[in-house]
C-alpha cells in the first residue's frame, strides 16, 4: 500500500489535479521537477497514468501538458510504432557459469558463461563487466575476450578482443557477436579500435559504432543517445520496447524467464512501447492487460495473454 509520501501516493495525486482541471503554468513546472528529480518519480507517475487511462478517467491526458519538446508520455497501444514510457526498474541476478582455465602460456583466465540471466562479474575497482543472457567472455589478466553474445565492458586502458576486433577502451563498451558479425559501441568516453595492419586504429567516441560481417566488411556509424540508452537498457535489468509487436516483445522475455508470455492471436500484432523489467513478465502483461482489455490466465510455466 502506498504511504502519503510515497512517489505513486504523489503521482496519483498529481492525476487527480490533472483530471479535475488543465495545469497552470506553475503547476507544469512543479510537476516536471517532481518528475525529474528520482526516476522512481518518472516510473510511478506513468503507473498512475497507465491506471487512470485504463480506467477510462483519462481525458486529460488526451492532450500535452508538458512545456518541454520531450515530455514524459502515456501508454498508447496501437498497431503503430508508439511513445515510450518508462514502467519500473530492476536489476536483474541470477545463476551462471564460471570457470578458471590455465591457457597455454600458463596465464589463467576466467569464464564467463550466463544462460536466461544477466551476470554483474566482480571486477577490480574501476572496471565493469556485466554479460547479457546466453553469452560467453573470457578474461585474461591482460585483456577480456568476447566469445560470443553480448556484454558491456568499462574501465581504463583496458584491452577487449573479439575474433576480428581489437578495442583499447577509457570509458565503457558495448560489444555483440554472433556467427555473423562483430560490432562494438562505444557508451561513454573513447576507444582505439585497430586496423588491419598494426599500425593502423582509429578513435572511436562515444555513440559510434564500428561493425565488421564474417567477409571482413566494416561499417562505420553514429548513434544518437536514445537508440544507446534503448541498446544499453538491458545492463539495468531492463528492456526498451519501441517498435517491437507484443509477440516479439514476448520473445525478448522469453530469453530470460523461465515461465513464458503467449500471446493471443488477437493481441500478437499489436505495439506497446516502453521501459520494463525483463525479470517481471507479469507486469508487462498487465501493462498489456490494462492497456488493451485483455486477460491473463497462468499455469506453472506460462503466462496467457488473451
Amino acid at each position: 500500500m502506498a504511504t502519503e509520501n510515497s512517489p505513486d501516493h504523489v503521482a496519483a495525486q498529481w492525476m487527480v489535479r490533472i483530471d479535475r482541471n488543465a495545469l497552470t503554468q506553475q503547476e507544469q513546472q512543479a510537476l516536471t521537477t517532481w518528475v525529474d528529480a528520482d526516476i522512481r518519480h518518472k516510473g510511478a507517475f506513468l503507473r498512475a497514468q497507465a491506471i487512470w487511462q485504463a480506467t477510462n478517467k483519462a481525458k486529460a491526458l488526451q492532450t500535452p501538458y508538458f512545456a518541454r519538446p520531450v515530455s514524459i508520455p502515456v501508454y498508447q497501444a496501437t498497431r503503430l510504432p508508439s511513445r515510450r514510457l518508462f514502467f519500473g526498474s530492476a536489476v536483474a541476478a541470477a545463476s551462471f557459469s564460471l570457470l578458471v582455465i590455465a591457457s597455454k602460456t600458463g596465464e589463467a583466465s576466467t569464464q564467463y558463461t550466463t544462460q536466461k540471466n544477466i551476470l554483474h562479474c566482480r571486477q577490480a575497482p574501476g572496471r565493469e563487466l556485466i554479460l547479457d543472457c546466453y553469452t560467453q567472455v573470457d578474461q585474461y589478466p591482460e585483456f577480456t575476450r568476447m566469445v560470443y553474445g553480448r556484454c558491456l565492458v568499462a574501465g581504463a586502458q583496458r584491452t577487449v578482443k573479439t575474433s576480428r576486433l581489437r578495442f583499447v577502451i577509457h570509458g565503457s563498451l558495448l560489444l555483440y557477436k554472433d556467427g555473423n558479425y562483430e560490432s562494438g559501441i562505444v557508451l561513454e568516453g573513447h576507444a582505439s579500435v585497430k586496423g588491419q595492419r598494426n599500425s593502423e586504429y582509429k578513435i572511436l567516441s562515444a555513440g559510434e559504432q564500428i561493425t565488421r560481417n564474417q567477409t571482413g566488411q566494416i561499417h562505420f556509424s553514429y548513434l544518437d543517445t536514445e537508440t544507446l540508452t534503448r541498446l544499453s537498457a538491458w545492463t539495468k535489468g531492463q528492456v526498451s520496447l519501441d517498435t517491437q509487436t507484443i509477440s516479439e516483445a514476448s520473445d525478448i522475455f522469453n530469453r530470460y524467464n523461465q515461465k513464458q508470455l503467449v500471446p493471443s492471436f488477437r493481441l500478437a500484432d499489436y505495439r506497446l512501447s516502453g521501459m520494463f523489467d525483463l525479470k517481471r513478465p507479469d507486469v508487462f502483461a498487465l501493462a498489456v492487460k490494462a492497456v488493451l482489455g485483455g486477460e491473463i490466465r497462468e499455469d506453472g510455466q506460462h503466462i496467457y495473454i488473451e
